[in-house]
Formats: C-alpha cells, sequence, structure tokens
C-alpha cells in the first residue's frame, strides 16, 4: 500500500481506533468494544484484500459487503461462513482473555516463536511444492479464500487479551503486529507467482534474527558468539545479495554466459535488513538485551509506517517502546497529522509534479534537451528525491506519532549543508548513521594512520553507494561521495596549515586543467578533472563553510508586534499563491510564490534570527558549491547507464540557452521546491506553534482545507514512491 493511496488515510485511522480501544477495558461496554474492534480489524483487511467476500465473521462480512454494494450469496454459504467464523473468533477472544497471562510468560513467548517457525516452514513446503507441480494459482486460491481465519485468530486473542489490565500489553503488541503484516502484504498480494508469499520470508528471517539474539546474549565463548553473529549477516545478506545483486554479480561483474533471473527486489528489503543486523549486532556488542518477546521483536521489524524506506530504526530505540507502550496524546497524534501533510505536499505537490514535467523526460533522452533545460531536470532530481524520500520519511513519522510511537528524524534540509559532511548529517540521518556505527567504525573508523581514515571513508560510501542499487551507476556515486568526504576530513585535520594546504590544491587544479589537453576520451577526461578539482572544492566548502565564533543572535522583543504581523501575511500570501495557480496569469506565479518566502525572511531577521550578513554570504557561497557536487553525482545516481550519465553530462558542457521545455509548471514548481527548502525556520516554526494552539475543531478545518488542496493539485496518475528501487 502506498502512502499516497486513497485507502492510507481510512487504513491509518482504523489502526489507530483499534489501537486506541485497546487501550480501555472493564467490564462496562466490553461487548459492545469487542465489537468495534472485530469490525475495525475486519475492516482493516478489507482495505488489503479488496473483497468483502474474503471476510469469515458476520460483523465485518455483513456490514461490509452491505457498504460495497454486494450482491448477497446464498444462505447456506452464508451460515456456513459465519458458523466457522464466530466459532474462530470465540475461541480467539476467550484464549486471548483467559490465556493472555501464560502467552506474555517466556515460555510462553517461546511457544509463539515455535508456532512461527512451523508456520513459515509449512508455508515455504507448500509453496515449493506448488511451484514444483504448477499448482500456485490454486495455492494462492485457497490462502485468500481461508487466509483471513488465520487474522481473525491471532487479531481475536489480541481482542480478548487487550480486555484484561494485566495483559493489555500483549494485546495491543499484537494488533500492531497483524496490521505491520498486512500493510507489507498489500504489497505483496499484487505480484505474481512465489513472490506473493515473501512475507513468509521475512517472518523466517525474523525468527532466526529471534533466536540468534537469544543464543549470542548466552553464549560464554567468545568464537560462538561471533559465529553466530555471522550466522545472521549471512542470513540476512545472503537474501538481500540473492534478490538484489545476483544479476549484477553473474553479469556485470564475472560476465557469465547465463540467463538473468530478472528477480522483482520486494519492498524494502534493504531496509528492514539492517533494521534486523543492528538488533543482532547490538546484542553481540553488548549494547542491548535480547528480547524474549518474538513478537515485539517482529513489530520492531515490521512497524508498517517505517517498513519499507525508513527511517532505519534502531532496536535501542524502538523495543522498550514495546515493551512499556507509550500514551496516546491528543496533542502528539495532531502534530502527527501535520507532519503527515507536510509530507503529502512535498509528494504530491512538488516531487511528482518535477518527475512528471521534467525530470523523467531529460533521463529519458537528455540529448533532446538544451543544457539550460538539463540542467533544470538534474536541479529537479535533486528536489524530486530529497522530496519523495523526506515525504516517506515525514508521512511515516507522523503515522508512527498518531500511534504513540516515536521514531528518529531523517531528513534536515541537506541542501543547506555547507560541506559535504555536514550534508551527511542531515540527509537520510538514519542511514548514515547505520554506515557509520555499523560499517565505518567496524573498518576501523578513524582509529589508527590518517591515510585508514580516508579509506575507511571511502570504502563506506562506495558500500552505501552499491547498497542502493546493482550498478556500476551507484558505486560511482559512492565513490564522489567518498573522496569529497575524505578530502574534506584531510583539510578539516590541516586547518593550522589552511594556507599551504590550498595553495597545494590551486597548484593541482591548475595542473589537472592543462593535463585535461593531453588526455583522450570523455571517461579519463572526467577522471582527471574530478581527482584534481575537487581537492580545491573541498577545501573552499570547508573553509568558507566553518562556523564562526561569534555569540548566537540575540532575539528582538521590542519588534514582536511587527514580526508577528510579518508572519501572518506571509500565511495569507501563502494562501494567495495556492489561488493564483488557478485563476492568475503563470507569469505571476513564481513573484507570488516568492512573497511567502521574502516575509518569512523579513520576520526571522526582525526577530534576530539570521546570523550576520557576513557570515551568511560566505556560508551561501560555500552551500552553492556543496550543491553543485551533490547534483554531479545525483547525475551518476538518476542516469539508467554509464552511456546516459555521459550524455547528460555532454549536454550540460554545450552551453545553450534554448529554454522551450521550461513551461510555467517547471519553473513555478522548481522555484516553490527551493523556496521551501530555504524557507525561514522561525517562520515554519511559528506556523507549526499556532496550528498546535488552534482548538480541535479548527484544526480539523485546517486539515480538511489541506486534504481539498492537495487533492486539487494531485495529478491522475498515481507515482510511486522513489523507495521501491531500492
Amino acid at each position: 500500500m502506498l502512502f499516497s493511496s486513497p485507502d492510507y488515510p481510512l487504513f491509518l485511522i482504523a489502526v489507530f481506533v483499534l489501537y486506541a480501544t485497546s487501550r480501555s477495558g472493564g467490564a462496562v461496554g466490553r461487548w459492545a468494544r469487542i465489537a468495534l474492534m472485530v469490525w475495525l480489524a475486519d475492516l482493516v483487511f478489507v482495505l488489503i484484500a479488496k473483497d468483502p467476500d474474503l471476510v469469515w465473521d458476520p460483523i465485518g462480512n455483513l456490514s461490509l459487503r452491505a457498504v460495497a454494494n454486494y450482491t448477497s450469496w446464498p444462505l447456506a454459504t452464508l451460515a456456513w461462513h459465519w458458523l466457522v467464523g464466530i466459532g474462530v473468533l470465540a475461541g480467539a477472544i476467550a484464549t486471548g482473555m483467559r490465556r493472555g497471562g501464560w502467552l506474555s510468560t517466556d515460555r510462553g513467548q517461546r511457544a509463539i516463536a515455535r508456532g512461527l517457525v512451523a508456520s513459515v516452514i509449512a508455508i515455504g513446503a507448500a509453496v515449493f511444492v506448488a511451484w514444483r507441480t504448477g499448482t500456485l494459482d490454486v495455492l494462492g486460491d485457497g490462502f485468500a479464500s481461508y487466509g483471513q481465519l488465520l487474522v481473525l485468530a491471532i487479531t481475536g486473542i489480541a481482542i480478548g487479551a487487550a480486555q484484561v489490565d494485566a495483559y493489555r500489553p500483549l494485546g495491543r503488541v499484537m494488533i500492531l503486529f497483524v496490521a505491520s503484516c498486512l500493510f507489507y502484504q498489500a504489497w505483496a498480494i499484487a505480484m505474481p507467482g512465489a513472490y506473493r508469499y515473501l512475507l513468509a520470508l521475512l517472518l523466517g528471517t525474523i525468527v532466526l534474527d529471534f533466536y540468534l539474539g537469544l543464543w549470542i546474549e548466552a553464549a560464554e565463548s567468545p568464537l560462538l558468539r561471533k559465529l553466530l553473529v555471522i550466522v545472521s549477516l549471512c542470513s540476512n545478506l545472503g537474501i538481500l545479495f540473492f534478490f538484489k545483486y545476483t544479476d549484477f554479480v553473474s553479469q556485470d561483474v564475472l560476465h557469465l554466459h547465463v540467463h538473468r533471473l530478472n528477480l522483482i527486489l520486494p519492498a524494502g528489503i534493504s531496509f528492514h535488513t539492517f533494521q534486523s543486523l543492528s538488533y543482532t549486532i547490538d546484542v553481540y556488542r553488548k549494547q542491548l538485551r535480547a528480547t524474549r518477546s518474538p513478537i515485539r521483536f517482529a513489530t520492531f521489524v515490521l512497524f508498517f509506517p517505517q517498513l519499507v524506506a525508513g527511517p532505519i530504526v534502531r532496536a535501542q530505540e524502538f523495543l522498550p517502546q514495546l515493551e512499556t507502550l507509550p500514551a496516546l496524546e491528543l496533542e502528539r497524534a495532531t502534530m502527527g497529522l501535520w507532519r503527515i501533510v507536510i509530507g503529502l505536499f512535498k509528494k504530491i505537490a512538488l516531487a511528482d509534479t518535477l518527475a512528471i514535467s521534467i525530470v523523467d523526460r531529460v533521463f529519458e533522452a537528455p540529448g533532446r534537451f538544451s543544457s539550460i533545460e538539463v540542467l533544470a531536470g538534474v536541479y529537479g532530481y535533486a528536489l524530486q528525491i530529497y522530496l519523495d524520500f523526506s515525504a516517506y520519511s515525514d508521512i511515516a513519522i507522523g503515522s508512527a506519532d498518531v500511534l504513540g510511537i516515536e521514531l528518529p528524524e531523517n531528513f534536515r534540509t541537506p541542501y543547506r549543508s555547507a560541506n559535504l559532511q555536514e550534508f551527511w548529517r542531515r540527509w537520510h540521518i538514519s542511514l548514515s548513521t547505520w554506515l557509520r556505527d555499523y560499517l565505518y567504525i567496524s573498518l576501523g573508523g578513524n582509529r589508527g594512520a590518517p591515510w585508514r581514515t580516508y579509506l575507511n571513508l571511502w570504502l563506506t560510501m562506495l558500500l552505501g553507494g552499491l547498497w542502493h542499487g546493482a550498478s556500476w551507476t551507484f558505486v560511482v556515486w559512492g565513490a564522489l561521495h567518498g573522496f569529497g568526504l575524505a578530502i574534506t576530513r584531510f583539510f578539516q585535520r590541516h586547518t593550522s596549515r589552511a594556507r599551504a594546504v590550498l595553495a597545494a590544491c590551486v597548484a593541482i587544479a591548475i595542473a589537472g586543467v592543462i593535463a585535461l589537453r593531453f588526455v583522450d576520451g570523455p571517461w579519463r577526461q572526467l577522471c582527471v578533472a574530478w581527482l584534481t578539482l575537487t581537492p580545491l572544492w573541498a577545501v573552499a566548502t570547508a573553509w568558507l563553510g566553518r562556523e564562526d565564533a561569534a555569540p548566537a543572535p540575540v532575539p528582538r522583543r521590542d519588534r514582536a508586534l511587527v514580526v508577528e504581523l510579518l508572519r501572518i501575511a506571509m500565511v495569507v500570501a501563502a494562501a494567495g499563491f495556492l489561488i493564483a495557480i488557478a485563476v492568475a496569469p503563470t507569469w505571476t506565479w513564481i513573484p507570488l510564490a516568492s512573497a511567502p518566502w521574502l516575509l518569512g525572511i523579513a520576520a526571522d531577521a526582525l526577530a534576530g534570527e539570521l546570523p550576520p550578513a557576513r557570515s551568511l554570504i560566505r556560508r551561501g557561497i560555500s552551500v552553492v558549491l556543496v550543491f553543485n557536487y551533490v547534483c554531479l553525482a545525483w547525475i551518476f545516481f538518476r542516469a539508467t547507464s554509464f552511456d546516459n550519465a555521459l550524455t547528460v553530462l555532454r549536454q550540460l558542457a554545450l552551453g545553450e540557452t534554448d529554454h522551450a521545455n521550461l513551461v510555467p509548471i517547471v519553473t513555478t514548481t522548481l522555484a516553490v521546491g527551493f523556496l521551501c527548502h530555504f524557507f525561514a525556520d522561525g517562520g515554519f516554526r511559528w506556523a507549526r506553534e499556532r496550528f498546535r494552539a488552534l482548538p480541535p475543531p479548527a484544526m480539523g478545518v485546517v486539515l480538511a482545507a489541506a486534504y481539498f488542496v492537495l487533492r486539487e493539485l494531485a495529478h491522475p496518475k498515481l507515482i510511486k514512491f522513489i523507495y521501491f528501487q531500492f
């Protein structure tokens, strides 16, 4: 299921109400509460399965069939379904209410783990036999017809456990577990053949890592502990390698004469692989105790808001929240909805528009576009990938906030970075910190000789590039970032000899420019230019972007009224721009879009929240240099091949200024994207706090207005998030 799917808001609301209802207990209204929870669970299932006829219990079957305007089945068929459904549901609820205490114990959790192992083995065997006999479709029909009974049984136990105070934590976690499984299955069910059962493979790796965590913690021998963590590495990375890199290694690396498998990449495999590995490695490092609950561990790996594209959550951060589930708070939930709206605006209004109007067209056939149009496509992709990825993180973090669970920040306006190190502290933070803690440090980090530190940085980024995709273009992207980081680190370590280092870099750059005249071939020329100009670029950005020792700006309280009026005008101007898109001439769009930005900057300046002008200018130059280097790397990240990347670079070098394809929708979206990215921090905080202070009915009006605006800005074609390629 896509976050931008029309079904996702209803899915989230149903899960939220089901989860919130599981917090209450007592005898008063128990059966009405149970009936509501069963109906909500059935609704969640139907949103995934798209077929009310697959629901077995009468509560959901009857009502959802009526809403969907389905014709009734024969009475005998309905009676048979309802009888079986009532039996399974009643038995499951009774089990949860009476045996929830035993299920919560270590012994009960071990029984659940064994049940998961048996289920995974049984499903795997059935899929293998069906694949060998050509009956996968028959098996799929059987799972579709009877699968809801299994969901009904697990959900029933969760509902029953939630009715008893002592067992309620187990019930709440089980509800999140079932919702997360169904969310992933929404993707798998649309896949062909055996791919429909990838949830079973994912559960198999989860159970294996659960047991490995227990065994690693219990092992006293250092050798045995190391062997067990190697098993975890091999199992997780082996599955990732099989799906993601089999064709790349066999065809592009080893050049074997074998057929391509053309495997479909399971959604989010790179992300949940890293999450599982962080758990076993942390247990091995004795930084975390192994959990005794396979349900909590599975919920940690499968948690639906961030399952597919992050943020990558550490077990140390997430598992404690499942041990003592945080309370649901209205303020936190409403701010989660605010975050979701921001994410949807980034995705629907900006990222999708850039993809359709310029980026996809330029990278599909760059030779058809002028230099300035290709540059717009490259800059557009830089914005698109940031807006798309950060939109997912915003929606994921907001969805978790609605459920009372905290996820880490993942993006902090990365294109404001004044050097490459700062960029990686702001870009995909959960990934960059994972690479630092589990790869860079494991390689040796900054321990040892300086050259080893630079090599470790380069190798980390090289492997990080390969993690993103099975292509040499991703390796080049990683190499560009790794070399830039190493040179930046080198200069930061030699600031006492800044002039000598700068002079050496200038000499290297001049020698490189001269050498270009004697080098044949575009790729050789690019390599020489990159190797000789990057040191000067890194030194310039590290020096220009250095932090000043000046004291922090002091807020000006004497101008509070003027600042408030400017920020109110900022909101009015933003609303005026949205209206202008529909009624005003196109030449007015960019000036009207700039008005809220200018008002926000003016308000921040009057409030004393901006740094001194000299520091701002120096840092601004460095930001431009870093952004363009990052865009150079993005060309290889987005390009379909080396030839495609080379064509993009050639078109840029021509210096053509024809701009027939830079229509108003392109230029306006680019302008709005950059203006939003460099928007005044104080103005954004002010808007968020004003929303937080609104009474609930007013919040509802604002969110409803945002929904209608987004619906008008949405494209008829639903565009998948970029994360699906990873």
